[in-house]
């Protein structure tokens, strides 16, 4: 979006005020990349703008933003990108292909063609560059010595908020490893649950995407979904591992895991986001109609993300086979659970499964 090109220094000021508060309203990764370039390209009067990030341990420059491209990885001292690294400095170039520095493979790679260009270093408050903004094709003319202050005023607000962002993702994938670790720990105990809790999840999210959530939510329930069976690590092996048929004794011991999976899981932090994990996670055998376990919950009062788990939880358990059962094929599985759908199935969500169904197998859910 072109901002009004304004030359006086305090309507620029103003400008770049707004943009850098915006920057610092974002801490998702991808969000806030997707901003600085829309909101710098606006400013700037371009047509676009990619924004680079260092990984020091790989020695690359990637980037997810060239204003629609996909994702584009390049040597860290490559082009005029690699040169703002290695010198810090803005560089204002008024014909692309004159210098030998610009890396035509790039224009190659996306179809684009670059005349002129301006880049400046991304500096965190340690003053390490952390990145590189790339201004592409001014819209009126070259890049002049106003347009190099606002980048450079643009980049002092985008080190401050993509070092929080890197932080945050970093934190972000640290969590997401160790959930997986404990999930991991519950498979592990017994071959025939191997991959169980990755599928719940990834069906899970397929789900919620047909029922409309929004990607905060969908993240809530893929964590949940990992974790719904962790309350597993308190059944005894020989009823967990057991081949063949429960007792009636052994199957109320196996039942209690969904209780102790909201026990075990309330005592962990989870940030405000994450809160409802544990309430999520416990409640994936309850029924709609009120007939399931642990607090026999029915309707409404089950969240609806455990709604959603309960279908894809039981799509997996009748597609994977067990000590005393073949797996069911996907058009048997979705038979059997149409019986269901009403008392153990929220229909909404049934709904939105077999929707789900029909996209991800190919295979017709009426």
């Amino acid at each position: 979006m072109p901002y009004p090109d304004k030359r006086d220094s305090k309507d620029r000021l103003q400008l770049v005020l707004e943009v850098g508060q915006a920057f610092n309203s974002v801490i998702d990764i991808d969000r806030l990349l997707g901003l600085i370039a829309d909101r710098t390209s606006g400013l700037l009067n371009s047509e676009r703008c990619s924004i680079y990030v260092v990984d020091s341990e790989r020695k690359t420059l990637w980037t997810k933003v060239a204003m629609g491209e996909s994702k584009i990885e390049i040597p860290i001292y490559s082009g005029i990108a690699g040169a703002v690294v290695k010198t810090g400095l803005i560089i204002n170039t008024a014909d692309a292909y004159s210098d030998p520095r610009f890396n035509q493979e790039v224009d190659k790679r996306t179809g684009y063609c670059t005349r002129n260009m301006l880049s400046g270093p991304i500096i965190n408050t340690s003053g390490e560059i952390i990145g590189v903004i790339q201004v592409l094709n001014r819209c009126q003319e070259d890049f002049d010595s106003t347009d190099e202050e606002m980048l450079g005023a643009l980049s002092g607000f985008a080190g401050n908020a993509l070092e929080n962002a890197l932080l945050y993702d970093e934190l972000r994938r640290t969590f997401y490893s160790v959930v997986e670790v404990l999930a991991a720990t519950i498979d592990a105990k017994h071959h025939y649950t191997a991959g169980h809790t990755a599928r719940v999840a990834e069906y899970s999210c397929g789900i919620a995407i047909e029922v409309g959530l929004n990607s905060d939510e969908i993240e809530v329930i893929r964590i949940a979904a990992y974790l719904h069976d962790y309350g597993k690590i308190a059944i005894r092996d020989q009823v967990l591992t057991k081949p063949g048929r429960l007792t009636e004794e052994e199957f109320e011991e196996m039942k209690s895991h969904a209780a102790k999976t909201t026990a075990i899981l309330s005592k962990m932090h989870f940030s405000k986001q994450y809160r409802d994990v544990p309430s999520i996670a416990g409640a994936h055998h309850e029924k709609y109609n009120g007939s399931g376990y642990p607090l026999r919950l029915d309707d409404g009062a089950i969240p609806l993300g455990a709604r959603i788990m309960a279908v894809a939880d039981v799509f997996d358990a009748l597609t994977s086979d067990r000590d005393y059962r073949k797996a069911s094929s996907y058009e048997d599985a979705l038979a059997l659970m149409r019986k269901e759908n009403g008392s153990s199935f929220d229909p909404a969500v049934f709904k939105a499964f077999e929707r789900y169904f029909e996209k991800k197998f190919g295979l017709g859910a009426s």
